[in-house]
């Protein structure tokens, strides 16, 4: 038997056979009571916690999917511009319901594409309407005429594919 094996055996053999002074053990009795006690005092804090956790995600989740910006407004800016030039809130509405329609069944690449080809028109059509609505198509130039058809013409399949017409 290896000398520290048999160092040990003898060490635990005598610390079995001191007697433990009473106020030694009244203090390893309170410390461990004490142990306890906290231990116990941190399970209902942390299911708490656990709980208060649940019922932020429950309440953040739903508002933030509520406050999701407008599609218009990336086009736009706001409903403002288009009611300066005769449009109304509805309008606007019907306008962000169809790029709601348009991002459910256009792939990213084909909405990315739809939204700066819209916006680019859009700004054409906003600098030739008058403030009653109608448009005077005389006011672009001939490289902004030509601008205007080729978006129109690039346009036109992903307007197809939104509608349904071209699968």
């Amino acid at each position: 038997m290896p000398i520290e094996k048999q160092l040990r055996e003898e060490l635990l053999q005598a610390g079995k056979e001191m007697p433990i002074p009473l106020e030694v053990e009244k203090r390893v009795h309170r410390t461990y009571q004490h142990f306890l006690q906290q231990k116990k005092g941190r399970q209902p804090l942390m299911k708490k916690r656990l709980l208060a956790s649940i019922v932020a995600v429950a309440i953040l989740i739903p508002t933030a999917a509520l406050a999701t910006p407008y599609l218009a407004v990336e086009i736009f800016g706001s409903s403002k511009a288009i009611m300066e030039r005769g449009g109304t809130q509805q309008s606007y509405n019907e306008i962000e319901a169809f790029l709601q329609e348009a991002k459910g069944k256009l792939t990213d690449e084909e909405f990315t594409e739809y939204v700066a080809l819209t916006k680019q028109l859009m700004q054409l059509k906003l600098k030739i309407t008058d403030e009653n609505g109608v448009p005077h198509e005389d006011k672009l130039t001939a490289e902004e005429q030509e601008l205007y058809q080729q978006l129109a013409s690039k346009l036109s399949p992903l307007f197809e594919k939104i509608k349904g017409s071209a699968k």
